[in-house]
């Protein structure tokens, strides 16, 4: 597997640094590759049917008065029955606020705060003077991470759970957010926690990480109350100590677990040169899976994904994903997901990449549904299925762009139903500011009332926007 360059992990090392010995920041942090929601109204669940044990009957010897042989019925072991699925009931829009077009609003600024162009740390006054959204929403703090949060969800009691980065390291724990904005260590330890779910109608959490720095992706399953269990140790992982694992994942309409695996590789580069051409995906390489949570048994559900680092279903059950490029910048994208689709990875030549392998003639990819500008790094994203926002907002996508590019460090609006068909006018469609003045959005996630929430990488932050129109 080839390695990242000296001056990615020194760009990474810098990072932490910073974050760990600076009070604030004098300029905005280096570009580099690092790093749903419960409906508005309460949700009603249903048991998926499964599978009843059964009985079968076996021939035994048993004696009588006169010794023959007769038939007896006895019972031979049968797999224990696990606990049913839960289904999620789709939610509704009805009850939202009529649909409104939000009009233009000014970016934040970029000069003149407490430390330089962006507050310090603790400035809150300051992040609330420079974060902007569109007119009738309303941004307040929401509450601090002790530490860099990777991914957000919601636990049936109302908090607000995370996978934090511990101490400028690669190792964190699940943390939970309490009413007050204070924060409560709730599971862990974990190497490089990503991903987060609770399964519905349940309080038993699934958590994505590694088993090492560079090696074995694993998914856990926390009962409430004890400690993680291994559900699967035996994943793909990793390309970096930053990117490509077990990643983000969601809980679908059919309750099973659906979880996005990076690739192993940048573009299919062999680990042995002299006697390979590329490399050869592995089974559950470079996918999101379809994953039976109580037994871990795994499938692919759309493969050719690179880096899918969040996944999220909206109301109608339409699956979609956000997915990182290439280390030259190239395929950042968010995707539509089909079962059994393939979206291109690692078949990139006509992306501009010569040193990735030819597409298969017999291969059929998918298109994205949004090619996103290279190095822009999606990261979380939810699909808005709740009745607080104006109706015109049902269904449609928040993403977390990351990056430190014209038009990124935000969160932006996109209606799956308006991005054009047509692939050239899809190249100029340039998805709607949501919130800006970020410093590194990680992911969003909507409020059991159907608010939204922002994580922010770089000192932990939680911001909530509410719709309160005018």
């Amino acid at each position: 597997m080839r390695k990242l360059p000296i001056s990615v992990f020194g760009s990474l090392a810098a990072l932490f640094v910073t974050l760990v010995m600076a009070a604030c920041a004098p300029e905005a942090p280096p570009a580099f590759r690092a790093t749903i929601a419960p409906s508005a109204t309460a949700p009603i669940y249903t048991a998926t049917p499964t599978t009843t044990p059964t009985f079968t009957p076996t021939p035994t010897a048993t004696l009588t008065a006169t010794p023959t042989p007769t038939q007896t019925a006895t019972q031979t072991p049968s797999p224990t029955p696990t606990v049913p699925l839960l289904t999620l009931t789709p939610p509704s829009d009805e009850g939202a606020p009529a649909a409104r077009r939000p009009r233009a609003f000014d970016l934040a600024p970029t000069e003149g705060w407490t430390c330089g162009d962006f507050p310090c740390a603790d400035d809150i006054d300051g992040f609330l003077s420079r974060i902007r959204v569109p007119q009738g929403f309303l941004v307040r703090h929401y509450g601090r991470f002790p530490g860099q949060p990777m991914q957000i969800a919601f636990g049936n009691d109302g908090r607000l759970y995370a996978t934090v980065l511990e101490n400028g390291t690669r190792s964190g724990a699940v943390y939970a957010l309490n009413a007050d904005g204070s924060a409560e260590r709730y599971a862990g330890d974990f190497v490089s926690p990503v991903g987060l779910a609770f399964q519905p109608g349940t309080d038993v959490l699934y958590v994505s990480a590694r088993q090492a720095l560079e090696s074995g992706g694993v998914l856990y399953r926390i009962p409430p109350g004890g400690a993680p269990e291994i559900v699967r140790d035996d994943l793909p992982c990793c390309f970096s100590i930053v990117d490509n694992q077990p990643n983000g994942m969601v809980f679908g309409p059919d309750g099973y677990l659906y979880l996005g695996v990076g690739s192993l590789t940048d573009h299919a580069e062999p680990s042995d040169p002299a006697h390979q051409q590329f490399a050869t995906l592995e089974p559950l390489e470079a996918a999101v899976l379809r994953i039976q949570p109580h037994t871990g048994e795994a499938e692919p559900y759309a493969r050719g994904l690179r880096n899918p680092f969040d996944v999220t279903f909206d109301s109608q059950g339409t699956f979609y994903a956000t997915d990182q490029g290439l280390v030259t910048g190239e395929g950042d994208r968010l995707l539509k997901l089909e079962a059994g689709g393939h979206y291109g990875f690692p078949y990139w030549r006509l992306r501009g990449c010569a040193e990735c392998p030819f597409t298969p003639p017999e291969l059929d990819v998918l298109p994205e549904l949004l090619l996103l500008p290279s190095y822009a790094i999606p990261r979380g994203l939810v699909a808005y299925t709740g009745t607080a926002f104006p109706q015109n907002y049902y269904d449609t996508l928040f993403v977390a762009i990351w990056n430190a590019i014209d038009g990124g460090q935000r969160i932006v609006h996109i209606d799956p139903r308006t991005v054009p068909a047509d692939p050239e006018a899809r190249a100029s469609y340039v998805p709607e500011p949501f919130v800006t003045g970020l410093i590194r959005p990680i992911d969003v996630a909507m409020t059991p009332d159907g608010a939204l929430v922002v994580a922010d990488f770089i000192y932990g932050h939680v911001w909530r926007i509410d719709y309160v129109g005018g």
